[in-house]
């Protein structure tokens, strides 16, 4: 009866055991100054019940590794300038793809973020995408030319995601990359830019392969806005061009 029940409770542990996440982040130039804030905050909110590991993609120094609760892996990342530091970012994860080995999930998110409650296990699912705050309830704002291999038809598309916040299980979110790369680098032989760049790639994908799991705009919430949803993820307001130069 005590083997029985030592079996039991192995097997209930394994169970329980929590996932192991990666939060991805790319943060070249000025971009860090946001990275230790995001970072504590997710620290208090994001996904509490899971073993989480944060990869910072930078050109920077991060000196604040003793101020961050969980683990850092910091990525060597050059700066490419603008508009290829937001463009490529879905490559720069799936080159160093080696780096993740030990997790189950991904998640990817804008540096100029912050966390301000609880992003849980609701998030936790397949292929895990963001409604974007601008467009709920109408059509977006969808590559339109069809030479762009983010190019969707006009009787495409129903949602429109946002780009400041996605991910999955590992190998779904690798896929999403993979192919996001892919088609970015066939636009650019083409010299071509898509109109909101990885985020119409982004959202050709998700057409292609429905997110499972479809988030509100709560996770990507416009800090200046008021929006009838709930923040939990905020995106910061910001001098674009101060940020670019």
């Amino acid at each position: 009866m005590k083997r029985y029940c030592y079996i039991l409770l192995l097997l209930c542990s394994a169970f329980l055991q929590a996932d192991h996440v990666g939060l991805l982040v790319v943060a070249t130039g000025r971009y860090i100054h946001f990275v230790e804030p995001l970072l504590q905050s997710a620290d208090r909110h994001f996904l509490p019940n899971q073993d989480v590991t944060y990869f910072v993609f930078t050109d920077q120094n991060i000196d604040f590794y003793d101020r961050v609760a969980r683990p850092i892996v910091r990525i060597e990342q050059q700066r490419l300038g603008w508009p290829y530091d937001t463009m490529m970012r879905l490559a720069m994860y799936h080159v160093h793809a080696d780096a993740y080995e030990a997790v189950d999930y991904l998640y990817a998110c804008d540096a100029d973020m912050l966390f301000v409650d609880t992003v849980g296990d609701e998030i936790l699912g397949t292929l895990v995408a963001t409604q974007h705050p601008g467009f709920v309830g109408k059509r977006g704002s969808y590559e339109t030319r069809p030479v762009s291999k983010a190019y969707v038809a006009p009787h495409e598309g129903e949602r429109y995601y946002a780009g400041g916040f996605n991910g999955g299980k590992k190998e779904a979110f690798l896929a999403l990359a993979q192919t996001v790369a892919h088609n970015v680098e066939k636009d650019l032989d083409q010299q071509i830019v898509a109109v909101w760049h990885d985020e119409s790639h982004i959202n050709r994908y998700f057409i292609d392969n429905v997110p499972d799991v479809m988030l509100s705009p709560s996770y990507c919430y416009p800090e200046s806005w008021q929006l009838p949803y709930h923040k939990r993820l905020l995106a910061l307001d910001k001098n674009h061009s101060e940020m670019r130069a």
